[in-house]
């Protein structure tokens, strides 16, 4: 059985008298344990995928199933707790409060889960261990993209969701 399951999926956005169609009858599913990648051209729907797999925004209809349970269901209380418990969010716009050091912005969202790690051993592993106490604005794109990572890895989600994360690493595509 899938461990995340989109289920005809749609979501709509409405501004006034247009409706956007972010998503038209979605259907995909991702075992336990897969990496997988959401590719597309912009537009396409992957970050509304995204937010509505680690509970930030609603499907208008259909069903995403995550380890069994149907989140399209979930009232905002259990929606917060979702988030809270089982998912690590690397944003594309990496989301850091600036008065905070690096190491201060992964303790953050440590403090809102069961079985987070040490903030410093995950700085460490995302090459930072001599960044921490620096501010967001004295660490480069990349570096400020590691904290964010750092950030999400140290709750200990069960799902890692990525939104661009190699966005600032300086790649370049042809």
């Amino acid at each position: 059985m899938a461990y995340i399951k989109f289920r005809d999926v749609v979501k709509e956005y409405t501004m006034g008298e247009v409706t956007i169609s972010a998503l038209k009858n979605t259907n995909f599913e991702i075992e336990k344990g897969e990496l997988t990648v959401i590719v597309g051209p912009s537009g396409a729907g992957k970050t509304t995928a995204l937010n509505i797999m680690g509970g930030m925004d609603t499907a208008t209809s259909g069903d995403v199933i995550i380890a069994g349970k149907n989140i399209t269901k979930f009232k905002p209380k259990e929606l917060v707790r979702y988030r809270r418990e089982d998912i690590g969010f690397v944003f594309q716009f990496y989301n850091l409060v600036q008065n905070l050091t690096a190491k201060e912005n992964v303790e953050l969202a440590t403090q809102i889960c069961k079985n987070p790690l040490e903030p410093e051993v995950v700085l460490a592993n995302v090459g930072l261990s001599d960044r921490m106490k620096n501010f967001p604005s004295q660490l480069s794109g990349g570096e400020q993209q590691r904290v964010a990572i750092a950030r999400a890895i140290a709750k200990n989600p069960k799902i890692l969701l990525c939104d661009e994360p190699t966005r600032s690493f300086g790649l370049c595509y042809r």
